[in-house]
């Protein structure tokens, strides 16, 4: 949507279209989409990962039922969750500058701990694909050695 074809329709007859002012504070380049930032990619993965016990559990009162196996729904729960992350991080560019200064600015214990248990999850579910994603991350901080 043009937002200067918008204001255009209301010129008059009496006024040329070179008179009405050209909106350029509107353009996508000046929106920044929050969610498509790298900070949000990594404090998104950061969360997921380290709120997953309360997730759980939620997810446990929702399926109180004697024919639902709880188990079962724990781990399918447990599973998505930690794919959900994974989206987020894999959406991180470690060539970018601009996503390299981002990750040193978010890199804290608890990005360390949420890397280490999502390549302790991958490493269980034999999804090692994943687990080399995962460690370049975290070599990629010094978090491990």
């Amino acid at each position: 949507m043009d937002i200067n074809k918008i204001f255009g329709a209301f010129n008059s007859s009496s006024r040329d279209d070179d008179d009405f002012p050209q909106v350029t504070f509107l353009t996508s380049e000046w929106k920044v989409d929050e969610e498509n930032h790298p900070r949000y990619f990594i404090r998104m993965f950061t969360k997921l990962i380290l709120n997953y016990t309360n997730y759980n559990k939620q997810l446990s009162r929702i399926f109180t039922s004697p024919d639902i196996n709880l188990q079962e729904v724990q781990d399918a729960g447990e599973w998505m969750l930690y794919e959900r992350a994974f989206f987020y991080l894999k959406s991180v560019d470690l060539h970018d500058k601009y996503h390299i200064k981002i990750i040193f600015e978010e890199a804290t214990p608890k990005l360390e701990e949420a890397l280490n248990k999502s390549l302790q999850f991958f490493e269980n579910e034999e999804e090692y694909e994943k687990c080399a994603v995962l460690k370049k991350y975290l070599d990629f901080l010094n978090f491990s050695s």
